[in-house]
């Protein structure tokens, strides 16, 4: 190599290594300015619900296929409770301006939700639910308060 080549291809070094410095000194300052999620808790207890509520009506549907319609109320507030808490999810996620309005009508569902389930202890699944729809409800009151 001569030292032209070497002097260049050193020149082209210190040149990458500064681009690199600059590149990582900007990744560093979006991540301390970034946009965090101010609905996090809520996001994750909508999202349980949903869980909750699709092992829930999983197990409605059973029941009903077995001829016992005594869920047949559970399965419309899951059902709703289902719909609701997706839409708070996907609303909190993304900061939206609109998730306390959504939150407070979400509290009104799941606490509706929790009160049916509470009337058949005896299943797993509704224990469960419930207690989604408990924690779901305390998240929104938080927000709505």
């Amino acid at each position: 190599m001569e030292r032209r080549e070497f002097i260049s291809t050193l020149g082209a070094a210190a040149t990458v290594l500064a681009a690199s410095s600059a590149f990582a000194e900007e990744a560093a300052t979006h991540a301390n300015h970034s946009h965090p999620p101010k609905y996090k808790a809520l996001a994750e207890s909508a999202s349980k619900c949903v869980l909750d509520g699709n092992n829930n009506l999983r197990h409605c549907y059973g029941m009903v296929s077995m001829n016992d319609t005594s869920m047949a109320e559970c399965i419309k507030l899951t059902h709703d409770t289902i719909a609701a808490c997706s839409a708070l999810e996907s609303l909190a996620a993304v900061n939206s301006p609109s998730t306390p309005a959504m939150a407070k009508v979400v509290e009104a569902i799941c606490l509706a939700c929790k009160k049916e389930c509470d009337k058949f202890p005896q299943y797993s699944e509704c224990v469960a639910m419930g207690a989604s729809c408990k924690s779901c409800a305390e998240e929104c009151h938080k927000i709505t308060a």
